[in-house]
């Protein structure tokens, strides 16, 4: 159960809020309306947001950093745990969790500039969390497979 709880960390902390009778739980947004990428990962998890923000984004402007530098740094430090909490676990350093991660910025760009938000850019939102997420557990799945059983 506690494996669970970590993969879904707003689950975690609503659950942990309710039980501690914590009045502020603003630890997500309307993220299933996101209608682009960078919407939804600002309001997935907003601890989160919140600190990346704080001590990365907020620092790399400045200190006279272009926005789009600290946004790819961010998402690079985002995509560095990614990996590591899944790499750790399962004592397998594959990469799939960062790939995954970085694949947002160039999606980013996808949904503010070519399909421009609306129904179309909430379409692509859901199909890279349908698709997306789970195709890098797959990955993990068959890399975990032929280490272990081939």
């Amino acid at each position: 159960m506690a494996h669970l709880l970590l993969l879904d960390v707003p689950l975690a902390l609503n659950l942990l809020a309710e039980i501690l009778c914590f009045a502020d739980r603003e630890f997500y947004r309307d993220f299933w309306n996101a209608e682009s990428i960078q919407y939804f990962w600002k309001t997935w998890n907003i601890p989160v947001h919140r600190w990346a923000l704080r001590h990365i984004f907020m620092p790399m402007m400045r200190n006279g950093y272009s926005k789009k530098s600290a946004i790819v740094v961010v998402f690079f430090v985002s995509a560095f745990f990614h990996e590591y909490l899944v790499s750790v676990p399962l004592h397998m350093f594959r990469l799939w969790a960062y790939y995954g991660m970085m694949a947002q910025i160039p999606l980013s760009f996808v949904t503010d500039h070519v399909v421009k938000g609306g129904r179309a850019g909430n379409i692509v939102v859901w199909l890279s969390l349908i698709l997306g997420q789970p195709m890098c557990i797959l990955m993990y799945v068959h890399d975990w497979y032929l280490i272990h059983y081939a």
